[in-house]
């Protein structure tokens, strides 16, 4: 199967935007760090990023990115906690150490992706109020979890085969009806309850 991502008329090429990419990111590293008094958050939605420079380490918190191409782009290390990435192509993307809590990952693609380590737990909002990270029906086949933090995360109807989830704590998450053909699970310690 080619890893292509087939020409859609709906997605946005970098040269698309009013603005050139490292301002957008700029002005959204800001707003992040500001608390949202100044610069601007960014809207990634659609956008073919693979052209991108590195992403690692960056401040991307909150980013609104439905839909977007960051296949094989170098996330590692970023801040993206509470981020909109529904079905978003993140297919051999490096996101170990990737702060992902609380983000919103429903359908995309992580197959072959490094998430080596990521943080995928939930996101404390409020005292009372935790927001789990969602992975539901993602595509995350061959993907690398070792040593990942999945506690209370949505893998509901998720595609892992083949995917290695040992040393993750995964602890109150929920893998109903996850197909775990050949799936590399941690300890009998670590695993969700009722997981085989």
């Amino acid at each position: 199967m080619s890893s292509t991502v087939p020409k859609d008329k709906s997605r946005r090429s970098l040269d698309d935007l009013d603005w050139p990419i490292e301002f957008i990111l700029a002005q959204h590293a800001q707003w992040v760090e500001s608390e949202g008094r100044e610069g601007g958050p960014a809207d990634l939605t659609d956008l073919d990023l693979r052209g991108c420079v590195s992403l690692a380490r960056r401040a991307l918190t909150a980013l609104i990115a439905p839909g977007a191409i960051f296949e094989g782009v170098d996330l590692e290390g970023a801040l993206l906690q509470g981020s909109n990435l529904r079905g978003a192509d993140l297919r051999h993307a490096k996101l170990a150490g990737a702060d992902l809590r609380g983000a919103d990952l429903s359908a995309a693609q992580l197959s072959h992706a490094d998430l080596r380590g990521a943080r995928l737990g939930p996101l404390l909002i409020s005292d009372a109020r935790l927001l789990p990270t969602r992975l539901d029906k993602v595509n995350a086949r061959h993907a690398n979890f070792i040593g990942a933090e999945l506690r209370r995360a949505r893998l509901v109807e998720a595609d892992l085969v083949e995917a290695d989830f040992r040393g993750c704590d995964l602890h109150g998450s929920d893998l109903s009806g996850a197909v775990l053909t050949t799936t590399k699970l941690p300890h009998d310690d670590q695993r969700p309850h009722g997981v085989p």
